[in-house]
């Protein structure tokens, strides 16, 4: 996997120097419900730090980045707070693909309920539309009370950032 030479995105290496191109980034800010759907905004608040820090854009090199999210609600409010994004739920996405697939998750709750992130579709959806690497920003524990998201998560190597002030709900 190639990125490009302005990127400040500390993507964990492998023996060879090669990056990881699948990560995990811990984020526990609880998922709040709006309407019908729901959506957090302390994954939209690291979102937007990535893309405006993290995963800027050199002039030499383009990369494609997409936002994907299972919910319509937190899709909305992405566009809201980081206007030109490029944001999707999971199913308007099928049969795309992206160099670079964000997948914010939205579920952090204390009973660990996923919803219908259960859906293996959703996460083949996920998993599968990124060329060069995939980030995954959720709450651990939430996930990981699912089976297949705890192994989905063991494929991954998890980066640590600080959540920066979550924006506020529109």
């Amino acid at each position: 996997m190639s990125l490009p030479s302005g990127n400040t995105f500390p993507w964990p290496r492998t023996r060879q120097g090669v990056p990881i191109p699948c990560i995990f980034i811990p984020c526990d800010i609880e998922e709040e419900q709006g309407g019908m759907s729901k959506h957090n905004l302390g994954q939209i608040a690291l979102v937007q730090h990535l893309l405006e820090t993290s995963l800027k854009r050199t002039e030499d090199f383009q990369l494609s980045i997409t936002n994907l999210s299972p919910y319509g609600r937190q899709i909305k409010e992405l566009k809201s707070h980081i206007p030109g994004v490029d944001a999707y739920t999971v199913d308007s996405f099928q049969g795309r693909e992206s160099d670079i697939i964000i997948f914010s998750s939205v579920r952090c709750n204390v009973q660990h309920d996923i919803g219908f992130l259960t859906d293996e579709r959703r996460l083949n959806v996920m998993w599968t539309r990124a060329r060069r690497a995939l980030i995954i920003i959720g709450d651990k524990n939430t996930l990981q009370a699912d089976p297949l998201w705890r192994r989905a998560l063991e494929s991954c190597a998890e980066v640590r950032i600080d959540v920066p002030e979550p924006p506020q709900s529109t």
